[in-house]
């Protein structure tokens, strides 16, 4: 039986995560900053539906309350007690629901969220760091805006030890899977029938949703019918991309569900030891920027491109994606340089200093400054 960690397992997409991979009979122990006695009536509750939605589930369900998921002492000692083949990480100082209830949420969403990177890379980084001498072989997972911060803690990998990422969960799949149920209606196909193929950034899932964003970064869309291109049949494909979000999925935090139950089958593929091929769109495969349509086979990804679709014109549009979420770029090194937009909203609505290069060694700092700063505003 497989043993997974999910950090933030009392978070909506945790708990989803948590259903969904129970239900699937592994052994689970989620983490989180609550504390111990509601954490376990959480994972209470999730094992006991588990057990009702499949009635001979086997699966074990431990938690682990009062877990700051920046202290990496508290994480090591979690990690060398539970020896996980997986880890997940969906815990983040400050979530940005809170930022939504900020009367200025509409300007700093025009920031990108990338702007918030420091905030967003500090939990995975942790992770990865006790990973690296607690258990060097498992494979992590990055809930926390992956099209961007797993190439940042990929470049920090050349210079400290640390366990790379394998993926990510959610955006492009989310969009995928939106695109896919859409078109089978219009084209009143079944959607077994139907493949879609799409190279995607968090952009472009928020753009749609979110104000403030532009929605211009470029993208990759193939809908296929039974082999045939048909993508041509439904316009622009923008539009396309925009209607399927919107169409799929109401206003607010809902998708976290969805996002969990993509989550859950990445992790079940990448634990699966059979050749099985599994057939995705994960952000951050190998590291990349922004996300892609993957073969997942005995615990490795590889893109899996149209053949008229080069490895290089997507990662470059997917980094040009990049620079419309509040990040210019994201250095080999791990270093990020911030939009200067991104930069003048944080000063002009926060207060805080964005610097426009944030080194790899300065993101605890960068991160602990933003995180006191928005504390600050409630």
């Amino acid at each position: 039986m497989a043993k997974v960690v999910i950090f933030g397992g009392a978070g909506r997409v945790g708990q989803q995560l948590a259903a969904e991979l129970t239900r699937a009979g592994l052994d689970i122990a989620i983490v989180d900053l609550i504390d111990g006695k509601q954490l376990g009536q959480i994972a209470a509750r999730i094992l006991n539906d588990s057990c009702l939605a499949v009635p001979d589930c086997r699966a074990r369900l431990s938690h682990h309350g009062g877990v700051n998921v920046l202290d990496i002492d508290r994480v090591s000692a979690v990690l060398a007690q539970e020896q996980p083949e997986l880890v997940i990480n969906y815990a983040i100082p400050i979530t940005w629901d809170a930022t939504k209830r900020l009367p200025n949420y509409a300007r700093l969403s025009a920031a990108g969220l990338g702007a918030f990177t420091p905030i967003q890379v500090a939990a995975p980084l942790v992770i990865a760091r006790a990973m690296a001498t607690r258990c060097p072989q498992a494979k992590l997972m990055v809930g926390n805006l992956p099209d961007i911060t797993i190439p940042v803690i990929n470049g920090c990998a050349q210079s400290e030890a640390l366990v790379r990422p394998a993926c990510g969960a959610g955006n492009v799949g989310l969009m995928a899977a939106a695109v896919h149920r859409l078109a089978a209606r219009e084209l009143m196909a079944a959607p077994a029938q139907l493949n879609v193929k799409l190279v995607a950034h968090h952009v472009h899932w928020v753009a749609p949703r979110e104000p403030g964003y532009a929605n211009d970064a470029p993208f990759l869309l193939r809908v296929s019918h039974e082999g045939e291109d048909v993508t041509s049949q439904f316009g622009d494909s923008r539009a396309l991309l925009n209607r399927a979000i919107n169409d799929c999925y109401e206003p607010g935090a809902a998708f976290s569900s969805t996002t969990g139950i993509l989550a859950a089958r990445n992790a079940l593929a990448l634990l699966d030891p059979s050749p099985t091929v599994h057939k995705l769109h994960v952000p951050a495969p190998l590291g990349l920027p922004g996300g892609y349509p993957v073969r997942a086979r005995q615990g490795a990804l590889e893109l899996d491109l149209p053949p008229d679709w080069k490895r290089g014109d997507a990662v470059e549009k997917m980094a040009l994606a990049t620079s419309r979420d509040g990040v210019d770029q994201v250095l080999e090194d791990g270093s990020v340089l911030f939009a200067d937009y991104a930069q003048a909203i944080l000063k002009e609505e926060l207060g805080f200093d964005l610097p426009t290069l944030m080194r790899a060694w300065e993101i605890e700092e960068v991160a602990a400054a933003q995180i006191a700063c928005i504390r600050a505003k409630f």
